[in-house]
């Protein structure tokens, strides 16, 4: 049996496959490690998990990633959470929610990326490297910016990112500050 190498995509320079999609053609990142808490119960914006990127083809679809470090909702009960979702706005426009990386509205159900989990047994202990993946269509050319926003499912019950809900300053892992990323990626169609 002979081994021998098969090329299936060939991408030239400029990052566009030839012979079919899937090539990354250009990466836009961001990093946030402040910390970040709101008790808000309506969706406001995580500072510093925002990016924007501008397609070079409206074909292109955009990988989105974003990993958020600890992150949860301070509580006993696990009983409260959060809900987390992606907006997105094209060539200046207004932000919607209206994109693939969120779930449909239908009648008084609110489309999200995800729900977080209240999991923070003595408000110290944060879940960590809770994250998304989703691919859009944003069929422009213009610039496109993704922000991550948070609501809270009770104001009793606050939203803490990159950081315990304590922000306690000694050695212990759970009082450990963490990194949150977003991550856009053009990828070819």
């Amino acid at each position: 049996m002979s081994s021998e190498l098969r090329v299936d995509k060939i991408i030239p320079t400029g990052g566009v496959p030839t012979g079919g999609g899937g090539g990354i053609i250009q990466v836009v990142s961001t990093y946030k490690g402040d910390s970040f808490s709101t008790s808000s119960t309506s969706f406001v914006d995580i500072t510093g998990l925002s990016a924007t990127i501008t397609p070079k083809f409206s074909t292109s679809k955009i990988l989105v990633q974003c990993c958020m470090g600890a992150a949860g909702v301070r509580q006993s009960n696990l009983d409260h959470g959060n809900g987390i979702r992606t907006m997105r706005s094209i060539g200046g426009g207004s932000f919607s929610s209206n994109n693939k990386l969120n779930g449909l509205v239908e009648g008084n159900r609110i489309g999200i990326t995800y729900k977080g989990l209240g999991w923070s047994y003595n408000a110290d202990h944060m879940p960590g490297g809770l994250g998304f993946v989703g691919l859009d269509d944003p069929a422009t050319t213009s610039a496109v910016v993704y922000k991550v926003q948070v609501m809270c499912q009770s104001s009793s019950y606050a939203f803490s990112l990159n950081r315990c809900p304590a922000n306690i300053n000694d050695a212990l892992i759970y009082h450990s500050t963490s990194m949150s990323s977003l991550i856009l990626m053009e990828v070819s169609a």
